[in-house]
């Protein structure tokens, strides 16, 4: 026993506190607290948009792409506050700035439900999103970066895969709540959740660096010989001078502008196809379902390969999956589309943050990662709206996806170029 215990310790699965007694590393809790988090803020809230979109366009009367208007104003909202997202984040710590987003997530959408005009629901997606900057995507993704030097992969997989259940669970939920009470009344919900769940949650659980509870970061030297660089990283000013910054820019960028075009778009695709609104509601919770396995393998995968190899291989299988969704008439092509999309689209929320840590380091972490979200949400935004007035347009869909076909293709090539800066050390110690 008390060599387990030894082994257990110097691999850092625990630590001792005052009292000698062992301790789980405090490190797990909020990788848990993250899963969480990022259940109900990502998943339930952007997760499950496709749900809503067309009984709420139907509803108002309003256009599929000026409905999306609303995804573009809190996109290009949240690249503005990216940037101060991490700045604050790296000046103040997650916990505060993470309970103030959630709470204007949850107001947000309690208030998204008395709308009565599109820019009443515009403006309030706008505040939804600096609230979603605020306490989701780059908060969650420096505490994990503080928190694990090794094996920061498979944390950011553990975590992550929070947005996946949190829409394949939400998905079902919100359209049973719709179809029995409306859209209004699932926003409230929503909201209420958020209010009462995540921010007692931020509150009492997070923590921003492992030295905040006289702790070290988990640092694992295996037997295989596993060596862990020096944590340090790039200033602000050195990032714009090098040439992978931007690389991992235009990835962003260009995966914003793909996932975004086709996963707010295909659940009302494939009603367009006659499917019923239930099987498109199920296809929609098995993306989200193959996004978890997505995350579960990806995170490990860029541990051993490269972040940037995981990254070409999921951009290669989201065109594959988009050949699918051309001729999704039959369903069991819907299932096979569903699938590997789902699969695909667990990459980006894994590896964008592993590729800045990996490149560019921890040191400024939040704020380079804030920056570089700036590109994802304009890609975010850019997809949907123009696959919504293609559709408005041509009243299909099909010449957006087969525009995003090559374009994942090119962005495949593009990660597998990219070279580290000297002296840049990924979360593995290689140089990925």
């Amino acid at each position: 026993m008390e060599k387990d215990l030894r082994i257990m310790l110097e691999k850092g699965l625990f630590y001792m506190n005052s009292s000698s007694s062992p301790r789980l590393f405090y490190g797990f809790y909020v990788v848990a607290a993250c899963f969480f988090i990022l259940f109900f803020l990502w998943g339930m809230v952007l997760n499950t948009f496709p749900i809503f979109l067309k009984p709420i366009a139907e509803s108002m009367k309003w256009g599929r792409g000026e409905l999306a208007i609303a995804l573009l104003v809190g996109s290009i909202v949240s690249a503005i506050a990216s940037p101060v997202a991490g700045i604050l984040i790296d000046r103040m710590g997650s916990k505060r700035v993470m309970a103030v987003g959630a709470g204007v997530v949850g107001v947000g959408l309690i208030l998204e439900s008395r709308v009565t005009e599109l820019w009443h629901f515009c403006v309030l997606f706008g505040f939804i999103g600096v609230g979603l900057m605020f306490s989701t995507i780059i908060p969650c993704s420096l505490l994990i970066s503080n928190w694990f030097i090794s094996r920061r992969g498979v944390a950011m997989s553990a975590a992550f895969v929070g947005t996946s259940f949190g829409g394949m669970v939400m998905s079902p939920v919100s359209s049973w709540i719709i179809i029995d009470y409306g859209w209004r009344t699932a926003f409230v919900f929503g909201g209420s959740i958020i209010l009462l769940v995540v921010i007692p949650l931020i509150l009492f659980v997070i923590r921003t660096h492992p030295a905040e509870m006289g702790l070290k970061p988990y640092w694992r030297q295996q037997e295989e010989g596993e060596v862990i660089g020096e944590v340090g990283g790039v200033s602000v000013k050195e990032a714009f001078s090098l040439k992978v910054f931007w690389q991992i820019a235009a990835i962003m960028l260009l995966t914003g502008i793909a996932y975004g075009g086709v996963g707010n778009h295909c659940v009302a695709y494939l009603t367009d196809l006659d499917h019923s609104p239930t099987k498109a509601s199920f296809a929609w919770s098995l993306v989200m379902g193959a996004m978890v396995l997505g995350k579960v393998v990806f995170g490990p995968l860029a541990d051993r390969w490269g972040a940037k190899v995981v990254m070409a291989i999921s951009c290669v299988l989201f065109s594959i999956s988009v050949c699918f969704l051309i001729f999704a008439k039959p369903f069991w092509v819907v299932v096979i589309f569903a699938s590997i999309y789902g699969f695909a689209c667990g990459a980006p929320l894994v590896i964008n943050p592993l590729l800045t840590g990996n490149y560019l380091g921890v040191k400024n972490f939040a704020t380079l990662f804030g920056i570089l979200n700036i590109m994802g949400t304009i890609g975010g935004a850019i997809g949907p709206v123009g696959a919504g007035y293609v559709f408005d347009t041509y009243h299909t869909y099909l010449p957006i996806f087969y525009f995003l076909i090559p374009l994942m293709l090119l962005c495949a090539l593009l990660a597998i170029v990219m070279k580290p800066p000297t002296g840049a050390i990924s979360a593995n110690g290689s140089q990925s």
